[in-house]
């Protein structure tokens, strides 16, 4: 097999790979209502299938791209790949809820393989010139795929809510056989260590995984409840505790000199806030449709069809723009795109209708389709080849803690927004003080319109009580979705302006130069290491810091 074929093969791979576990993570939530029914669930467990799966994802990622520098990316993709593969099937075949929570929490441990290191091969098997398009066409069509979930989640599931999760055993299988087929062993390079930092993997695992453990329970709990403030305080305190670690050990999880190369640093801060608008919506959205425009399940995941074209028409040429002009313009252009879409989605959300928020959903389309496509290749060409496995493991790790945070503090605003205007209007009506049994009959009504959408809920009958609030329902979530869509446009302009002051095509660094005269300059490498503590030669001055072959380190 020829090297070029080999290596388009392997994009392929990676590219249904990363596409594989983010459809999971957005079409599952339109399957679990009728899992939680099937299974004999409690409706305060739903969250647990997302949450179960998310938590484990979210704290190994960066222990994934570790590995995959230590022992070899190809094998830990494909271990990985294994464990999702096999999880996935338990998951699907689930008859229990603690069946499935387990399952999902494995299909997140083998993901947190697969990600970072998907990734990393795809940047180490294409030569330099090559890079931003490949890497971009990963992006780019993981990000479609992952657009698409809720539409292949809505149409699944209005079959039989166990496809959703089962047409990933041969999607699974078919990446595993790719792989081994094309792509290259990948062994770490010559005289690399294998120590693996353990108390830096210990200390980093509880601190994430408390935090999204935390901003998850926000939801159903509130901010003020114990597990929450416990969770989160106990998650900051680890991260805190991981940071002196890897100050002390001589093989750390993660380097910390990797972020003096701008564009990586750059890289993190804007997937986190893209992870935020992404998975945040994507997780608001449907609940929009099911209890506004009242739509059924399928038909909210056909609803959202607009904002996944665009994505097919952006990656590739965001990834051309990367390989030409760098990630600094597309990036600060693609959170503009993004802002202008919450801008869009707020205006039309009052129409109460699919066609309303069809402009807000074609730029939020084009605007991740251009941020998702160009963050990786910004980040990873900044870092020297052996630290990419690890560096793509820290970014992952960055969008799905941006995803979590973003899930908890949208819906806070949302819902928070919500409660206080509905309690206003009922006010209005004469009714100050609902009844615990007012208030569990809304709740009953709530949870079928998220089953079957509004339409169909009514149509099954409601109570007296039902009817005599539903308007006022009704106008407090356009309000609040009207307001957490502003948050979202708002979000994106810190994206652009991190992007606009941070990026710069040949990532600079700055450097401390130890001379007579202690002075910064700026090294214009893609590739060295971010601290060095050689002085330019003689002659440069101090304008521009001694260049280093690419890679180098």
């Amino acid at each position: 097999m020829s090297d070029t074929r080999s290596r388009w093969l392997t994009l392929a791979a990676m590219t249904l790979a990363s596409s594989m576990i983010l459809v999971d993570q957005t079409a599952v939530p339109l399957a679990t209502p009728e899992a939680i029914e099937d299974l004999g669930g409690q409706i305060s467990q739903a969250q647990w299938i997302m949450t179960a799966n998310i938590i484990p994802l979210a704290a190994l990622m960066v222990l994934g791209g570790r590995l995959g520098d230590l022992i070899g990316m190809r094998r830990v993709f494909l271990a990985g790949a294994l464990i999702f593969g096999v999880s996935t099937a338990l998951a699907g075949f689930a008859q229990s809820m603690p069946w499935m929570v387990a399952a999902r929490a494995a299909q997140g441990m083998g993901a947190a393989l697969m990600m970072p290191t998907a990734v990393a091969i795809v940047s180490a098997v294409f030569p330099r010139e090559r890079r931003g398009t490949a890497l971009g066409i990963l992006a780019g069509a993981s990000a479609f795929f992952a657009a698409l979930g809720p539409v292949l989640g809505g149409l699944l599931a209005s079959v039989d809510w166990r496809l959703v999760l089962l047409i990933n055993v041969p999607l699974a299988t078919i990446t595993v056989a790719m792989t081994l087929s094309s792509t290259p062993k990948l062994a770490p390079a010559a005289g690399a260590t294998r120590a693996l930092d353990l108390p830096g993997v210990l200390t980093f695992a509880v601190g994430v995984g408390a935090i999204v453990f935390g901003l998850s329970e926000a939801q159903a709990e509130g901010w003020g409840a114990a597990s929450v403030v416990i969770a989160l305080a106990a998650g900051v305190a680890s991260l805190v505790l991981f940071v002196v670690v890897e100050r002390l050990v001589t093989n750390p999880m993660i380097e910390f000199r990797l972020f003096k190369h701008l564009n990586y640093l750059a890289a993190n801060i804007s997937q986190f806030l893209a992870g935020m608008v992404e998975l945040g919506l994507g997780f608001l959205l449907p609940f929009y449709l099911l209890l506004v425009v009242g739509v059924s399940p399928e038909g909210a995941g056909l609803a959202l069809i607009p904002s996944t074209i665009p994505i097919i028409l952006a990656g590739p040429l965001a990834g051309r723009a990367f390989d030409r002009f760098g990630g600094q313009w597309p990036l600060v252009i693609g959170f503009l795109v993004l802002a202008a879409s919450g801008i869009a989605l707020a205006v039309g959300v009052s129409d109460e209708s699919v066609g309303g928020l069809i402009p807000g959903l074609v730029l939020q389309g084009f605007g991740l389709g251009i941020v998702l496509t160009v963050n990786d290749p910004t980040g990873l060409t900044a870092v020297p080849e052996n630290d990419r496995g690890q560096a793509a493991g820290v970014i992952n790790t960055s969008e799905q803690l941006g995803g979590a945070v973003g899930i908890a503090i949208l819906t806070a605003i949302e819902f928070g927004h919500y409660r206080d205007l509905l309690f206003e209007k009922l006010a209005e009506k004469g009714v100050s003080n609902p009844t615990q049994g007012q208030l569990t009959q809304w709740k009953e009504f709530i949870l079928k319109a998220e089953e079957k959408g509004l339409i169909e809920a009514e149509n099954e009958g409601e109570s007296k009580v039902i009817r005599f609030g539903l308007e006022e329902v009704i106008d407090a979530h356009i309000s609040a979705f009207e307001l957490m869509f502003l948050v979202t446009a708002g979000i994106a302009m810190i994206g652009a302006l991190v992007s606009l002051l941070l990026v710069r095509r040949g990532d600079p660094v700055r450097e401390k130069v130890f001379g007579r005269r202690s002075r910064w300059v700026f090294a214009l490498t893609g590739g060295g290491p971010g601290l060095t503590k050689t002085p330019p030669p003689s002659g440069e001055g101090g304008g521009r810091g001694r260049r280093r072959p690419p890679g180098g380190g």
